[in-house]
């Protein structure tokens, strides 16, 4: 029972090793989607280590730190180097303070979470209709998709385009506006069968590997710009 209660930190810690085997590979030289797929790995482990943590009962603040760093590595390090690889390089200095705002903005983001989630929870009132589930700014597994997607598609992108994606992509993580949580069951209704299709498509039509990575790319920056589309909207609503 002891060695079953350290599994969620063991996946956690394979979050990390994922990443940081995605990093060594892009750094060797090796095809970026196999970065990518690393990342795929953190990513799974990373669903299911707060949901083991819970499941056994040693969700703590020690699991929330190690899981915030494993974070930064595979989904705010590891994606930004395979960007800068990709396109960024080609901008020189600028290419790399992309490349920096993306880790910058991904560490920002991890630690606004943990300080929040840590933070005191207030009781629904009794008669309360549940709101969507939302947080502020953009989850840093979204631009890792978008980022890892494109490159493993070999998106025709031109640098600058990159850098300006980049750029802004680290804006919304660092922003307030609010972001649907995939807990909400009316996002997954809508994202998930919807991706599925369109990654399948594509698949039909080009390699996986392209397919994929596309469908990822696509999903990934849909989801990115309803955060700032759905806030004019409100805003509209509201001056209405």
């Amino acid at each position: 029972m002891r060695a079953l209660r350290l599994l969620p930190h063991a996946l956690t810690l394979g979050n990390l090793m994922a990443g940081t085997l995605a990093i060594g590979f892009i750094i060797a030289g090796h095809p970026l989607w196999h970065a990518a797929l690393l990342v795929g790995v953190a990513l799974l482990c990373d669903l299911f280590d707060g949901r083991a943590a819970r499941a056994l009962g040693t969700d703590a603040a020690f699991g929330a730190q190690l899981d915030s760093l494993s974070d930064l590595v595979s989904f705010g390090v590891a994606p930004a180097l395979a960007l800068h690889t990709w396109k960024l390089a080609e901008l020189g200095p600028l290419g790399t303070l992309a490349a920096g705002a993306l880790v910058a903005a991904a560490a920002t983001r991890l630690a606004r979470f943990t300080v929040a989630a840590g933070g005191p929870k207030a009781a629904p009132a009794p008669d309360a209709k549940p709101a969507p589930a939302r947080f502020s700014g953009l989850a840093v597994t979204i631009p890792a998709a978008i980022a890892l997607g494109a490159t493993a598609a070999d998106l025709p992108l031109s640098p600058a385009a990159a850098g300006l994606f980049a750029v802004g992509l680290a804006g919304l993580m660092v922003s307030r506006i609010p972001y649907r949580s995939f807990k909400d069951r009316s996002s997954l209704i809508i994202v998930g069968p919807g991706l599925a299709a369109l990654a399948l498509a594509i698949v039909a039509l080009k390699s996986p590997v392209a397919g994929a990575g596309f469908a990822f790319a696509l999903g990934g920056a849909a989801y990115a710009l309803s955060g700032p589309i759905s806030a004019v909207s409100r805003r509209a609503r509201a001056r209405a």
